[in-house]
């Protein structure tokens, strides 16, 4: 009985002291301490180019002839409705009131169809000056006219849609310098925790 007394008392002396006891929750184990791992990226947009615009020229020509096709259009019809409108027992058409009602359907339908043509390719002119100039073109119109109905049907449509134009294309902003959206660029960290008692990730970010 002494001697495996003696036994045990050598063993538990030679043992280390830093041998985990049973019950004993002080120490950590290795793969619970909290470990972080971050990585950054960096993140940008690249900036979009402006919508290439055309030409003078190009707009120029768009404008007449959407506006002149409209306004051909709408002045047949202001002339069909003036002429049954003025039909008289012998079935003819008062010319003046067919002028009337080509040259007012023509001039209305150029007064919007020019603004909105300028608009689609964002030049940014004044339909009242464009307005304006139109009515420069049947004054011009009825001048040369002279109280004549056909004259004024052949002149006055040309001289209101020049002026119309004229008038709008003078009121036009100077092209803007090629404008690029702002990016935004800036720094991510991406931090994975694992802990004792949980376990995540971290995002933090710079902008």
């Amino acid at each position: 009985m002494s001697s495996l007394l003696a036994v045990t008392a050598v063993l538990l002396a030679a043992a280390p002291g830093d041998v985990p006891r049973a019950g004993s929750e002080s120490a950590e184990h290795p793969l619970l301490t909290v470990a972080s791992l971050q990585g950054e990226t960096t993140i940008g947009t690249v900036a979009e180019p402006p919508r290439p615009q055309p030409s003078r020229t190009v707009r120029v020509v768009s404008e007449v002839l959407v506006a002149g096709a409209a306004g051909t259009l709408t002045g047949a019809l202001g002339g069909y409705l003036g002429c049954i409108g003025s039909l008289s027992a012998q079935n003819s058409c008062s010319e003046g009131t067919v002028a009337a009602g080509g040259l007012t359907g023509f001039g209305v339908a150029v007064a919007a169809m020019v603004p909105l043509t300028g608009s689609y390719f964002d030049a940014g002119g004044s339909m009242w000056v464009s307005w304006f100039g139109q009515a420069l073109g049947a004054g011009a119109a009825l001048a040369i006219g002279q109280g004549s109905a056909s004259r004024l049907m052949w002149v006055g449509p040309p001289l209101m849609l020049a002026g119309a134009v004229l008038g709008y294309e003078l009121s036009t902003s100077p092209a803007p310098a090629s404008a690029r959206r702002s990016t935004s660029v800036g720094t991510l960290s991406v931090v994975p925790a694992i802990g004792p008692e949980h376990a995540g990730l971290v995002v933090a970010g710079r902008f």
